[in-house]
């Protein structure tokens, strides 16, 4: 193993992320890149690697520092700052963000995408020296280049979604000699060139017998291609990546038609994706985090730790939606709605004693020790691309089945369902409305996907940022001290909807330009 952490590129370094424990080991070795990539063993390595960097990213790097909650949620209404917060947080939460900040540091993004280019380039030769052949097989050797495809697009994604425009890089830097610098690539040629294709190669090439939920897999591939479209607003290419999905493998092997309520975890188990996704008929892709291998999974805003977290429960949603849906079986399962006084128990991804939905339910303590417990968290499952699917239906004007899809959500939840004569779904009783269904699709992805990772993202989708959230930064300014009549909320400029760029990042090449009006 030390091997594989000493493999140099040249200068840089490729680490097995997946243990931080060994990360504080220093290398022993320096081995070119095309000397490591000898043997079936070595390609585990590189995969680990691969899967490791990507891990960490989402998960942290050190406590509080996972970037799965603070891309994909911490600026929007999910969450607030907590007594633990500091300047950081504070950008966050008002609007603010510098270029010093953090987290806007894409470094961890091109890191993952740098060794699925390793890997990309190295793995096919593996064929010509592993003496065992049937240790790489033309199979094997596919399968682990789509899975490294599938992992550099979700890096690029991640990228395009925070960033923007970005360096394209398809090929792995292993050269300190030569010029590094590369000016940003338009979002629509990296999806066009990069995200897609990549996506498509993964689903086309990836050994979906040796389905797991922790692997990027073809229904991981459908999932992703499902989100990719709907950003880009091509909700007939989402559509149909959808349709692929019910068709493909689902979790535990079996065929799922993605068509029915009975595709989904039952109430009774609706959390089971969350504590035991290998053997959830909805899980569809997770990340697994283990405590003795990993450390602790201290992630801010997401798992009960014992520590004080800079972020909490935002008061809206912490207080209106049990009091909306009383008979929610989500809330209980999701954090302690009883710890009032903090706001700052997320428990989702812990095994519950009790039953769902009653006042019975709880996560005992010993259950949700972040240095005991295994974590996997939610990148994608089948709730999420059903609540999609309804809003792609919607665009395409089948509002019948984009109701349909919407109360799977709610009647799996225990919550009344909507008829056509709703008026959160209805103008004229009868008739459902456009924007109104919309609405309501985006609120119960809300609910249904609270911490994990998605709120943000669906309010820049769905051009929602301002309309949420000016008022309640306005909120947050004026419990901060300043005068109401000051308090200037979001804003109007949309341009910051985007994250800047990281100052250190800026500095390293002078060929990036800064995202306006964010400055250097």
């Amino acid at each position: 193993m030390k091997k594989i952490f000493g493999i140099a590129l040249l200068t840089a370094i490729i680490t097995l992320g997946s243990c931080k424990k060994f990360l504080e080991i220093p290398p022993v070795t320096a081995i070119r890149a095309e000397n490591f990539y000898q043997s079936a063993k070595d390609m585990t390595g590189a995969m680990a690697s691969l899967y490791g960097n990507f891990q960490q990213a989402m998960v942290g790097e050190s406590q509080a520092n996972n970037k799965y909650t603070m891309w994909g949620e911490a600026r929007s209404d999910n969450y607030e700052r907590g007594g633990n917060s500091n300047a950081t947080y504070a950008e966050l939460q008002l609007n603010g963000l510098t270029a010093g900040n953090p987290f806007s540091d894409w470094s961890s993004m091109y890191k993952v995408i740098n060794i699925a280019n390793l890997n990309l380039k190295y793995i096919p030769g593996i064929a010509n020296t592993e003496m065992n052949k049937s240790l790489i097989t033309p199979l094997i050797i596919n399968d682990n280049l789509a899975q490294s495809r599938g992992l550099r697009a979700m890096a690029y994604f991640y990228i395009v979604r925070t960033w923007g425009d970005a360096p394209i890089r398809l090929e792995p830097f292993e050269d300190a000699t030569k010029d590094a610098r590369l000016a940003r690539d338009p979002v629509d040629k990296i999806f066009d060139e990069v995200i897609i294709p990549d996506l498509v190669f993964c689903y086309n090439n990836v050994n979906n017998a040796d389905y797991s939920v922790f692997k990027m897999g073809r229904a991981a591939a459908c999932a992703a291609l499902v989100d990719v479209y709907m950003w880009r607003k091509d909700y007939t290419n989402a559509i149909k990546w959808f349709g692929l999905l019910g068709a493909t493998k689902a979790p535990a092997k079996a065929t799922y038609g993605g068509t029915l309520l009975t595709d989904l975890e039952p109430t009774a188990n609706w959390n089971k994706m969350f504590y035991d996704p290998s053997n959830s008929i909805e899980a569809i892709w997770n990340i697994h985090w283990n405590t003795t291998t990993n450390g602790c999974p201290c992630m801010a805003g997401v798992t009960a730790t014992p520590n004080n977290t800079p972020l909490v429960i935002d008061y809206g949603i912490f207080y209106d939606w049990p009091l909306k849906y009383p008979t929610d079986i989500r809330t209980r399962a999701t954090y302690d709605i009883a710890k009032t006084d903090a706001r700052d128990r997320v428990w989702k991804y812990y095994k519950g004693t009790g039953t769902l939905g009653t006042t019975g339910y709880t996560v005992l303590a010993a259950d949700r020790d972040v240095n005991n417990s295994t974590v996997y968290i939610s990148m994608y499952r089948l709730a999420d691309m059903y609540l999609l699917y309804a809003e792609a239906l919607n665009k395409t004007g089948d509002r019948t089945n984009a109701l349909k899809y919407l109360n799977f959500i709610r009647t799996r939840a225990n919550i009344p369902v909507y008829t056509v004569n709703s008026p959160e779904v209805s103008v004229t009783p009868g008739t459902l409305d456009a924007t109104k269904l919309e609405d309501a699709i985006i609120q119960e992805r809300q609910y249904e996907l609270f911490a994990e990772g998605k709120r943000w993202f669906d309010l820049v989708r769905t051009d929602r940022v301002i309309q949420v959230m000016d008022p309640i930064i306005k909120a947050r300014q004026v419990r901060a001290g300043v005068l109401p009549a000051d308090a200037t909320g979001f804003g109007t400029d949309k341009r910051k909807y985007l994250w800047p760029i990281n100052r250190n990042v800026m500095n390293s090449n002078s060929l990036l330009k800064q995202n306006p009006p964010y400055t250097d």
